[in-house]
């Protein structure tokens, strides 16, 4: 029993290795053409910036200038007057002509090949922590600077590997070798985690399941070993994951990243029989415990903001402005001339269903640089496969008395309220930043959808051996 249990080990310790070794080179080079060169290479520059921009602010005048924003370098002499004149802060159009017109620069500024301007545009949705931890690094590092940031986007891929390789080793362990083959295959092929995934620095798309992760691999060892994991260790560590992901990524994704944590707790309570009760005192205190790194956040954030802002009053300002600017149209604060006819309804349902909801679920889910530019394969069709599949785990599940299966299919059901959550609270958002906000269908419903379609391949594997034998 002992060797079989070693080469079962070996055997799923080589595959681990396999998926890390791939993720990291599609990741960090493209290698496998998932997402089209063109489209890898140029992604997302104008965020990248900001990062790269911090880094030489902060070789110039160190990491707390700026309050510690994110921002980027420009010579103001190059501006025409009419932008200077404006308010960088409060207006989203004459920040991001800053932002555009020097992004390209921002890599030379760092890497020496020009100097640093004195000017300096600042971005405050977040704190900049992800600039700083890079910043961090890179002063560790012995190499010169444009070594250094091609480490720092190593390092960034190897920790989103390290991430998926961990989702797909809790599948493996609870639903075997061919349901986590299955969903390594989708993961690996999807092109909107390979864009996220290595291009940059911004996007450490591994912050967004660091809660999740937390809440998942906890529940299983108590799952495993009771006595070795009390409901305080798994608060205690959840506290710090939450504020591991507002760190680097701030209030980005807030909903969707807030809410991915409740679906380990509702796959261990039907798993386990939880009482009613049990399962909501748990959400209830991860739910608390999440609020209150929120609010650690929001307290660091306006301490920033007062500093750059001058006044506690105006901080509070911004992010109440900020905030009612991503919620709705009417705020009148996005810095778009929005016509009123088209946006009458904005805060309707059909509005909702037609110019967002309909638009996530047209967008192309494989991207691929290796086929024809002309395929398409829509959201709304592989959720259609993930509903179908779903269908089919249900019945096989409910036949074969396996509460797993039940459990697996609920709370994958559940998590589409995770991306949902986004789309329709922060509908203004979604709306306008098309190139953005797809990734958070994977936060964690397709991830776990793609492990709903690995049951159900292996469940009806094992029902065609069955009658064949018969």
């Amino acid at each position: 029993m002992s060797i079989i249990l070693k080469r079962l080990k070996q055997k799923q310790s080589i595959f681990y290795i396999i998926c890390f070794t791939l993720f990291l080179l599609s990741f960090y080079t493209n290698v496998f053409k998932i997402i089209p060169e063109s489209r890898y290479q140029g992604y997302e520059t104008f965020v990248e910036a900001l990062v790269v921009g911090k880094m030489a602010k902060a070789q110039k005048d160190g990491v707390l200038a700026a309050s510690g924003f994110t921002g980027v370098n420009y010579d103001k002499t190059l501006v025409a007057d009419s932008i200077l004149k404006g308010d960088q802060i409060n207006d989203l159009l004459i920040r991001d002509h800053i932002i555009i017109q020097f992004k390209d620069s921002q890599l030379n500024y760092f890497v020496g090949k020009e100097n640093t301007p004195k000017d300096y545009c600042v971005y405050v949705s977040h704190s900049g922590g992800n600039a700083l931890f890079w910043y961090g690094i890179h002063k560790i590092l012995p190499f010169d600077n444009y070594t250094n940031y091609q480490i720092l986007r190593l390092i960034n891929c190897i920790l989103l590997s390290l991430c998926f390789v961990l989702i797909i080793g809790w599948i493996y362990r609870n639903f075997g070798f061919i349901t986590a083959i299955v969903t390594f295959l989708f993961t690996f092929l999807s092109s909107w985690l390979v864009l996220f995934g290595g291009n940059g620095l911004w996007w450490a798309l591994w912050n967004f399941y660091v809660p999740f992760l937390t809440m998942l691999l906890l529940l299983e060892k108590r799952h495993n070993f009771p006595e070795k994991v009390s409901v305080n260790r798994i608060l205690t560590w959840l506290f710090i994951a939450v504020l591991a992901k507002l760190f680097f990524s701030g209030l980005e994704f807030i909903s969707t990243a807030m809410l991915t944590i409740f679906i380990p707790i509702i796959y261990y309570a039907i798993l386990e029989k939880w009482k009613i009760v049990d399962l909501i005192k748990l959400s209830v205190k991860s739910g608390l415990v999440a609020t209150g790194a929120i609010i650690i956040q929001f307290g660091v954030l306006i301490i920033q903001l007062r500093y750059l802002l001058n006044s506690y009053d105006a901080a509070f300002q911004y992010l109440a402005n900020a905030f009612f600017r991503r919620a709705s149209f009417k705020s009148g604060l996005s810095g778009a001339d929005l016509d009123s006819d088209r946006f009458a309804d904005s805060d309707s349902l059909s509005f909702l269903w037609n110019n967002v909801i309909k638009d996530y679920l047209r967008g192309n889910a494989f991207e691929w640089g290796f086929i024809d530019k002309g395929f398409e394969f829509w959201f709304a069709v592989l959720i259609g496969i993930i509903l179908l599949f779903y269908a089919i785990v249900l019945f096989l599940g409910i036949k074969l008395n396996t509460r797993k299966y039940m459990a697996l299919v609920i709370s994958t059901l559940m998590s589409a309220i995770c991306p949902l959550s986004w789309y329709v609270i922060f509908k203004e958002h979604s709306f306008w930043h098309p190139q953005i906000d797809f990734i958070i269908w994977y936060m964690p419903f397709l991830l776990l959808g793609f492990a709903v379609i690995g049951v159900g391949i292996s469940l009806l594997s094992s029902k065609k051996s069955t009658i064949e034998k018969v």
